[in-house]
């Protein structure tokens, strides 16, 4: 009779799936925050071992300049020179000048 209402029992409570153990097994782990990045194309006019500014301008619109810090994590991509065309990509939410994080020379 024991044996009965356990098996009863036992049958009534529906079993865990797969995905149910797998969440309560596994600890939550919060999803890092990868800082968010952005590029600015255009021609260098000033390049020192600290920095390097550059200048787009688009037609129609003022020119726009901005400066960039190198240090070294900063990844640079062919010869960085005056006057050479350039992708700057750099972090957003930084203080001017911004921390370039890679520049590719084209």
């Amino acid at each position: 009779m024991l044996v009965c209402l356990i098996l009863l029992l036992g049958l009534a409570v529906p079993p865990m799936s797969r995905a149910q153990e797998a969440q309560t097994a596994a600890p939550a782990v919060a999803p890092v925050a990868v800082p968010k990045s952005e590029i600015f194309s255009g021609n260098v006019t000033e390049l020192t071992t600290e920095w390097v500014v550059v200048v787009r301008k688009v037609w129609g619109k003022d020119a726009e300049t901005r400066k960039f810090l190198l240090d070294g994590q900063t990844r640079v991509e062919g010869m960085l020179k005056v006057k050479a065309r350039v992708t700057v990509q750099f972090r957003v939410g930084a203080e001017e000048p911004v921390p370039a994080v890679h520049i590719i020379v084209r």
